[in-house]
Order: structure tokens, then sequence, then C-alpha cells
């Protein structure tokens, strides 16, 4: 359980111009994991909503906006909106009080609610400042713990240029039809050559990727391969598709597989993930 004080000597910290200890920077990072809203604001009200879907209560306060730090696109908020938050303990917050609030979103009708993962209080422009970068720190420790989470799971890691897309070549047992629904993912196969062997792989190498072709629903946000294509990605062995092998050229070759949005990524990303690699 990360502290209010813990957080409180973070802002402190950064206020003097010394780095935040690891104990306040992990609480930030933790705020920041369970959060998809993060803003500054001053509470306005206190008992009160700003949305009439929402009853207000001893939890709620309207929060006037004064600088976002993060937000779903899909999400209008702007400084100067009035948002309803729904606090985490009752009377935590008095009128007038300025926070960064870290929240989830909660409603989005003739306005914006949101219920409290934590909040830092503090007041001044420097504040505000300070926190937009140690927000974006904290996303980015964030995002990083994710990704070395997922290339520990994956049993190869290259950096390389897709050759040719095909149908793929399942065993007999895999391929056999079933019931034709519309999510039948129309399994393709992407062959990679391996330019930079990050993990697992050496350059030179050729590796098969299958991957879902249908357009439906059900694969929306699967990772798509297509000639020419270049980046960097997280590859693992095949569990899915119940045909574990393919071919490369008369020879058969482990087949793997890149479902997740982790799994394909940007080339220059690279050095970026060996660096993660070899962190403790």
């Amino acid at each position: 359980m990360y502290t209010r004080s813990a957080v409180l000597l973070a802002v402190t910290l950064s206020l003097l111009g010394s780095p935040a200890p690891a104990s306040a920077q992990g609480a930030r990072a933790a705020l920041v994991k369970q959060s998809d809203i993060i803003f500054i604001g001053t509470v306005t009200k206190v008992g009160a909503v700003a949305v009439p879907e929402v009853p207000a209560s001893d939890r709620t306060i309207v929060v006037r906006v004064d600088q976002v730090l993060e937000k779903p696109a899909a999400v209008a908020l702007t400084p100067g909106d009035s948002v309803t938050v729904q606090t985490v303990r009752p009377g935590s917050l008095k009128a007038g009080t300025q926070a960064t609030f870290y929240t989830t979103g909660w409603i989005f009708g003739r306005g914006v609610a949101v219920r409290e993962v934590g909040h830092e209080p503090g007041r001044s422009p420097v504040v505000a400042a300070v926190q937009q970068q140690a927000v974006a720190r904290a996303r980015l420790d964030v995002n990083d713990a994710d990704l070395k989470a997922h290339i520990q799971k994956a049993a190869m890691v290259v950096a390389g240029r897709v050759e040719q897309v095909r149908p793929a070549e399942l065993a007999a047992a895999a391929a056999r039809p079933k019931r034709i629904t519309e999510h039948d993912p129309n399994w393709q196969e992407a062959i990679i050559q391996v330019q930079d062997g990050i993990k697992g792989a050496q350059a030179g190498q050729q590796v098969v990727v299958r991957f879902p072709g249908s357009p439906d629903v059900a694969w929306v946000g699967t990772p798509k391969f297509s000639v020419g294509q270049e980046g960097t990605f997280l590859l693992h062995i095949d569990s899915t598709t119940g045909s574990p092998l393919s071919m490369i050229a008369g020879r058969s070759v482990p087949a793997y597989t890149a479902l997740h949005r982790l799994d394909v990524l940007p080339k220059q990303d690279a050095p970026r993930i060996r660096d993660l690699i070899r962190r403790p």
C-alpha cells in the first residue's frame, strides 16, 4: 500500500529540485497504472455534482480542470471544464484545494464524471510543470514494466522485414473444417527476414509468423502483416492454431504468433527492447 505521505514527499522533493525517491516514484507509478484520466484541477464544490446522472453524496465533488495531463482521445476534456469526481474517502478534499487527480472514467453524458484512484495536492504553477513531467515519467515506467514482462514471455524477439505473406500451412487435423462462423480467423503466414536477432534468433534467419487475416470484430486490434513491413517483433510459439510447425524452402520449422498489440512495434524500438532485456 502506498501512503499519502510518500506521494507528498515526491512532490516536495521535486519542487526542491531533488529527484523523488524510488518509493515515491513507485507510488506515483501505481496511481498512473490504475488511471486513464489524469488532470490538475481545483475543487469548487463539495457534496455536489456537475453531471445530472450522478446523485450527490459526501463522496462527490466538483472540480474545475486546470490542466489535462492524460486522457483517452475519445474523451472531451479541456481546461475550464467542470468534472464530477467520486472521491476515495468522504471529506478528503476541501473547496479551493488544487490537486493532481488520478482517475478512471465513470459517466460520459452531459458532462464527465470520474472515480478517483488517488490525488497529489499542490497549488503552485511550478507544481503543474513538475507534475506533467512526473506523470509522463511514471507512465513510461509503467509502459516499460508491461513491455519487459511481455518480452520475458516471448520465445523470440527480432527486428526484421516481412518478405512474404501466404495462406497458413496448417496440419491436417488443425485445418479440418469445423462449423464455419463469421469469427473464423482465416490464418495467414508472414515470412520475416531477421535483420537483428535480439532474443532467441540470429540475423539472416527466416521465421514464420501466423496471424488472423479476418477483419471480423473478434480479431480487431490483432496485428496484421504485409509485404515490406518492417518492425520489431515479439514472437510466441504457436499454441493457438493447433499446428505448431510450418515450412520454409522445404524445411519444417516452428511457427510463431504475434497476437498482442505489444508484439509488433516500430523498428526503431529495437534498442529500447534490448535495453529492457539487460535491465535487472
